[in-house]
């Protein structure tokens, strides 16, 4: 890649505590920074990033046509000829985005401090050609993948494309909807983002738009569409459990109530856990000892009630 495409990729964006400077403003603290973690045979430097409070050069990141020098916990070098593979992982909950620069000898992880790990991995990303592999659960992918495709409609990355004051609003809401998610409980947080995704893929595909993106958001469908599947096989099973346990005590089998209660212990469960609990506690027992959801649990005691009806 040329010069002047890496330029195109470096900016200010990059920075989030320190100073940025461009190959056009070098201040005189990068001799300092050369000496303390460059190299003097370097002589094109297309950016500096100064990560001290002092603004002396002694931490933060020198980015060359060839490799990048960088001293903040540690020091090192990234030479865009030897990554291997490129990661961003972020989790919910956790303030702390990582971007994972894997090299032929050694693996170097940013967190969000001094630099962005996002617009980082995506400046390696376009300099090498290597795709970003992001390490974050299904849910939170749909939050990364929905945004980025919203972002280039917006910025007209997708050709011919002319979008209707309706189709505008729809990406307005969209974005409402990804900010409301945040401050919902994370069974809530799940149940809404795999609605978003299958709306925002039927929106994306009115649209005949077409990206990695999108097939990511395809995946994240198809991770949902088997959960779902995985979950309801679950509740058939239980459902025939149930029919053959009440069929059973209704013809006056006597032991049933012993059977049950040794079910329980087989499972682990004690009766005297269950008693004085509120509906909602049980719920809660239950869910956090079988690993099921309550949307699951939910389901599950409808399909008994109607069970229950019937007989």
């Amino acid at each position: 890649m040329s010069q002047e495409e890496i330029l195109s990729y470096i900016n200010d964006s990059l920075v989030i505590n320190g100073s940025f400077y461009s190959n056009q403003n070098l201040p005189n603290q990068i001799s300092n920074a050369i000496y303390t973690f460059g190299d003097y045979n370097v002589f094109e430097i297309l950016a500096f990033i100064d990560a001290t409070k002092e603004q002396d050069g002694s931490r933060g990141m020198i980015i060359t046509p060839a490799q990048i020098y960088f001293k903040f916990g540690q020091a090192g070098i990234i030479e865009y000829q030897k990554i291997i593979s490129l990661g961003l992982e972020k989790h919910r909950n956790d303030s702390i985005i990582k971007a994972i620069i894997k090299l032929e000898e050694i693996t170097y992880t940013f967190s969000n401090q001094v630099i962005d790990p996002e617009v980082f991995v995506t400046m390696l990303s376009k300099i090498t050609g290597i795709e970003i592999e992001m390490i974050m659960d299904t849910h939170k992918k749909v939050e990364y993948y929905t945004r980025i495709v919203l972002n280039d409609l917006e910025n007209d990355e997708y050709e011919d494309i002319l979008l209707t004051p309706t189709q505008n609003n729809s990406i307005k809401e969209f974005y409402k909807e990804l900010e409301m998610v945040q401050q919902l409980a994370d069974e809530d947080y799940q149940y809404e983002l795999e609605n978003i995704c299958n709306r925002a893929l039927e929106f994306f595909d009115v649209l005949g738009l077409d990206s990695d993106e999108i097939d990511g958001l395809l995946e994240c469908q198809n991770q949902f569409n088997q959960k779902n599947i995985e979950e309801e096989q679950k509740i058939d099973n239980a459902q025939q459990f149930y029919n053959d346990m009440m069929n059973k005590y209704q013809q006056g089998d006597s032991e049933m109530f012993n059977r049950v209660k040794s079910i329980m212990s087989s499972m682990g469960i004690d009766e005297n856990d269950l008693a004085g609990k509120s509906p909602e506690e049980i719920e809660d027992f239950l869910c956090g000892k079988f690993g099921i959801s309550k949307s699951m649990l939910e389901k599950l005691a409808g399909r008994f009630n109607k069970s229950t009806v019937k007989h």
